[in-house]
C-alpha cells in the first residue's frame, strides 16, 4: 500500500496536484480529489507497482505496508526544514521536535534531519505519538477515533483483565496494554486487530 504525504499550498515539499502519479497508474488506483486537489490511494486497486512512486516530482509518494485492515500510523509530512522555518510554510508541518519520539514505548519512531518517521513493523498503533505531536502531523489511518474524554480503567494484568464478553486479551495486545495501563478504555480497537494478527 502506498500513501501521498501532502503539505498545504505553498509547502515547497507538498503535492503540487499535477495529476503525475494517477497518469502513471495503470490500475486505476489513484484519483485526483476535486476539493482538495490532492490525490488519494484505492487500496482495494493498488498494487504496490511503485509507477506512482517515480511519476512523482517532488518524491512525496513512497509504498507502506498495510497494516492490519489497513491500520497504521504515518507522519503526514514531508518538510526537513527546520522546525520555525517548516512551520512557516505549513502550520501542520513536522518540527522535527521528537516529542512523538520520546513518548514511543516501542521504539517505533525516530526523528532524522529534522522529521518523524515511523517504523511499521515496530509501531503497536498506541496512537501516544499523535496524542504528542503539537502540530497534528502524525495521523492514524483506518483505526477509529479516539474517545475525546475516555475514563481511565485501573492498571490490570493479562490474567485480570476481562473484557465484558469474559475474555482475556490476546498475548499481542496484552503487551500492548500492560504498557498502556491506564490507557486502556482508550484503545478497545487494539484487542479486535490483535485477533486479526
Amino acid at each position: 500500500m502506498h500513501s501521498c504525504y501532502v503539505g498545504e499550498t505553498g509547502c515547497p515539499f507538498g503535492c503540487l496536484g499535477c495529476g503525475d502519479c494517477v497518469a502513471a497508474c495503470q490500475f486505476g488506483a489513484l484519483h485526483m480529489n476535486p476539493e482538495t486537489g490532492l490525490p488519494e490511494v484505492d487500496e482495494a486497486k493498488c498494487t504496490s507497482c511503485g509507477k506512482c512512486v517515480k511519476a512523482c516530482p517532488r518524491g512525496i509518494i513512497e509504498l507502506r505496508k498495510k497494516g492490519i485492515d489497513g491500520a497504521k500510523m504515518v507522519v503526514l509530512c514531508n518538510n526537513k526544514e527546520k522546525g520555525a522555518i517548516a512551520r512557516k510554510n505549513c502550520k501542520n508541518a513536522c518540527i522535527g521536535c521528537g516529542k512523538c519520539q520520546t513518548v514511543c514505548g516501542f521504539d517505533a519512531v525516530k526523528v532524522e534531519n529534522n522529521l518523524a518517521y515511523i517504523d511499521a513493523d515496530k509501531c503497536a498503533l498506541c496512537r501516544e505519538c499523535e496524542a504528542a505531536c503539537p502540530t497534528g502531523a502524525i495521523h492514524a489511518l483506518n483505526l477509529p477515533a479516539l474517545a475525546k474524554n475516555a475514563a481511565p480503567a485501573a492498571p490490570a494484568s493479562v490474567e485480570t483483565a476481562p473484557e465484558k464478553d469474559g475474555s482475556t486479551f490476546d498475548p499481542v495486545c496484552a503487551a500492548i496494554i500492560r504498557s498502556l495501563p491506564t490507557k486502556r478504555a482508550q484503545y478497545p480497537y487494539l484487542q479486535t486487530l490483535a485477533q486479526k494478527k
